[in-house]
């Protein structure tokens, strides 16, 4: 059968629409996972219209549930109205001691999913997931994965991979980080940021970059190890609002 030069090009559109990520412009926002099995499964959650940037949301150590984004849903939601491509890798069903092979599958099949090339990056990670953040933050040039222009490490422990430790020296110098502590945190406290804080200093990360912010408690509002989870407005301020003001500057410097 021959074909002829309009089905031909047709053919060939087609191919090229099949190679990297699909076209994440969509006019409502969408959500599907875990994509991929296992500890390799992935999230992704992408907004209304053209996306502003991309979030890799890293979750803490807590059981099944927490491997979920069933915990930080109302915060994913919330990036996602204000245009962000969220993307949640489970990295374990219980407890993953080398949780990074995990998070690079599940990073790597959503880039597959949804285009993010030439989108600013911001990590968030909550407990574990703080450290993970930073740790991801080391390895994803390395793989080929998007690499954080910011990084939010929230209430952290002092290591995510806690089998092979990762080498912090490979993060990039240009990254900006966000450390935030608890004030009420009995958990991880304070001693979590700053043993981060000095594998940092051993990698030649500049402290210059390295912003450490405590969470105070008031009133009705106590910054314990859980508070990230709440949504209250205090909670919000405390939590969303710093990511969002992240956000918002490196969409700012994307435009320009």
């Amino acid at each position: 059968m021959r074909i002829g030069p309009a089905l031909a090009s047709l053919i060939l559109l087609l191919a090229l629409a099949g190679c990297g990520g699909k076209d994440t412009a969509s006019n409502k926002a969408t959500s599907e996972g875990p994509i991929g099995k296992g500890a390799s499964g992935v999230w992704i959650y992408t907004p209304a219209g053209k996306p502003k940037d991309v979030v890799v949301f890293f979750h803490g150590q807590g059981g099944p549930k927490e491997a979920t984004p069933a915990n930080h849903l109302p915060w994913i939601k919330h990036l996602v109205s204000r245009g962000s491509i969220v993307v949640y890798p489970r990295y374990e069903i219980a407890y993953e001691a080398d949780p990074m092979p995990f998070i690079v599958n599940g990073v790597r099949a959503a880039t597959k999913r949804v285009n993010v090339d030439k989108l600013p990056v911001l990590t968030i990670g909550y407990s574990r997931g703080g450290a993970e953040a930073v740790e991801y933050g080391a390895v994803a040039g390395g793989k080929g994965l998007p690499v954080p222009d910011w990084i939010m490490s929230v209430f952290p422990s002092p290591y995510g991979n806690q089998k092979n430790i990762v080498d912090l020296s490979a993060l990039r110098h240009f990254t900006e980080l966000l450390i935030l502590v608890g004030d009420q945190d009995q958990v991880v406290g304070s001693a979590g940021a700053a043993y981060l804080g000095q594998r940092l200093q051993a990698g030649g990360f500049p402290g210059e970059n390295i912003q450490v912010e405590q969470v105070q408690s008031h009133g009705a509002f106590t910054a314990d190890h859980f508070a990230p989870m709440q949504t209250t407005p205090a909670a919000k301020n405390a939590f969303w609002r710093p990511a969002d003001d992240v956000l918002d500057a490196l969409d700012q410097n994307a435009s320009n």
